[in-house]
């Protein structure tokens, strides 16, 4: 083939940059688009009038994609509300809850060691120690107090208590020992 006669640059030009030859046609390129963009450019496109909840359903896998997500966000609802409390849990058998509340310029916090049940009280008539650290928190997450308490279980109902004076303590955790358990614990401070 003899390239020799066509015309790729023009001369005249001083900058390289604009001596190239350009050959586009809109008509030709438009020919082989697919129906959607042959429609917008001769004017007959009808854009989709759609609400959200119709292209959420229009196909089979935006169905079920949509199913998967209310019945996420459901399970999430159900486990925030009716879902286990950090406030309280279990320890060596024994049920263990933490409460904090804020009153004038202090917060109290307190953390409750029920009564044993009667199977298990016998195993701490010699008496068990326990401690709860507690832990106050700010609103940004941020460490202010640590403090230890000790005591001794002896299968009835004791609380581990501490008071706080510094009053940006918004969040309180304590972690709970008893023999060898850990159990940790968090709650909110409820303003009084």
């Amino acid at each position: 083939m003899d390239f020799s006669k066509i015309e790729e640059t023009r001369e005249e030009n001083q900058n390289p940059e604009e001596n190239l030859v350009f050959h586009y046609n809109r008509a030709e390129r438009l020919k082989r688009a697919p129906k959607i963009v042959q429609d917008y450019y001769s004017g007959n496109f009808k854009p989709y009038k759609g609400g959200l909840l119709k292209s959420l359903v229009s196909t089979r896998g935006n169905r079920l994609l949509f199913v998967t997500i209310v019945f996420a966000f459901g399970i999430i609802l159900f486990v925030r509300y009716f879902g286990p409390e950090k406030r309280s849990g279990t320890l060596n058998k024994v049920d263990v809850s933490l409460s904090a509340f804020s009153y004038e310029e202090s917060v109290y916090a307190s953390v409750k060691f029920n009564d044993a049940g009667k199977k298990i009280k016998s195993s701490f008539k010699d008496g068990v120690p326990v401690y709860a650290t507690f832990t106050a928190y700010d609103k940004e997450g941020a460490t202010l107090i640590e403090e230890k308490v000790a005591g001794k279980y002896e299968g009835n109902e004791i609380f581990l208590r501490t008071t706080f004076s510094d009053y940006d303590i918004i969040n309180v955790g304590a972690v709970c020992g008893m023999g060898e358990g850990l159990l940790s614990l968090e709650s909110p401070v409820e303003k009084r």
